[in-house]
């Protein structure tokens, strides 16, 4: 077992002394932690959920620690939270403001593939990312924020028109990696929609920069519509008319379902007395079919029963 044999050099200890240990460990909680049929040796699924727990136990112990010491209570109510980079920046600001002044923020934009090691790993109390099957069974916990939609936009020309079409042959394609969750329904998509004829032009994980490349006028993207108000609405992006081809999205919040440090349960408790409400304005805008549904969307955080919060 080369792991367990480095691992064994890195603490100055034998390998059959190392693997003892384990074994003595694996006894004393009553479970196998490492699936050992496999190779290379991965933690079992129990040993994932007990290396997340010991992870939160010692992230306490830290924080009781500084609060005996009178240091800074900074770690003391540090929340960590992984979200997917279009989430990060057009969902999270809006979630802090609405939040109570108990808590500090350590925040890390993650591709959404990252989520569940980031959880079981205990390195994230909480995890803002998209639709993920695996996540929503045990040993995980979730909050579902809202649905939303990708459209395909493109630049402007300097009449207001869309500068490439659907139609055209070998349209430039701006698109998600292909293994994060918006690149594999997107590829879904254009798969079904063998008419289309297109030439990958660039590939990132972030909307935002995929939004930037499009604004430049490099391609077609297909974009979350929470993240392209205010370039739809100025006319800097054009929306390709095309309703088969606009793609549903669902934003969730996700944990361990085992219990976490206080400020973390609070924190969580919090984020179930919000409500994220997605609305759309009456306003048209720079759409070449006015009844096509547009991607006018406000995302907007409050408190249930207060008003809105714009995002």
């Amino acid at each position: 077992m080369p792991q367990f044999s480095q691992a064994a050099v890195s603490r100055y200890v034998s390998q059959p002394a190392f693997s003892r240990r384990i074994r003595a460990l694996e006894q004393a909680i009553g479970v196998e932690l490492f699936n050992r049929q496999v190779t290379p040796l991965q933690l079992s699924e129990q040993g994932k959920i007990f290396h997340s727990q010991i992870r939160h136990l010692l992230q306490q112990l830290e924080s009781n620690l500084a609060e005996l010491r009178g240091g800074s209570d900074y770690a003391q109510r540090k929340i960590k939270i992984a979200a997917a980079h279009s989430l990060s920046l057009g969902l999270l600001p809006s979630i802090i403001s609405q939040m109570p002044p108990l808590f500090t923020w350590a925040i890390e934009a993650i591709d959404v593939d990252e989520a569940a090691d980031k959880l079981r790993e205990g390195q994230s109390d909480c995890i803002f990312s998209f639709h993920d099957e695996d996540l929503l069974e045990a040993p995980f916990d979730h909050i579902r924020l809202f649905e939303s939609q990708l459209f395909p936009v493109c630049a402007s020309d300097e009449h207001g028109e869309a500068l490439f079409n659907l139609a055209q042959p070998h349209f430039p394609l701006l698109n998600y990696s292909r293994n994060s969750y918006m690149g594999r329904l997107i590829n879904r998509t254009l798969t079904r929609h063998s008419e289309l004829s297109f030439s990958t032009f660039f590939v990132s994980s972030m909307s935002e920069l995929l939004k930037q490349v499009a604004l430049d006028g490099c391609g077609i993207a297909w974009l979350p519509e929470f993240a392209i108000q205010q370039e739809i609405r100025s006319g800097q992006l054009v929306v390709l008319n095309r309703d088969e081809l606009v793609i549903p999205i669902q934003a969730y919040a996700y944990r361990m379902n085992t219990r976490m440090n206080p400020v973390a349960e609070r924190f969580w408790r919090e984020l179930r007395e919000l409500e994220i409400v997605l609305s759309r304005h009456s306003r048209a805008s720079h759409y070449a079919n006015r009844h096509y549904p547009r991607p006018d969307q406000t995302l907007a955080v409050h408190r249930r029963g207060t008003a809105l919060s714009q995002g």
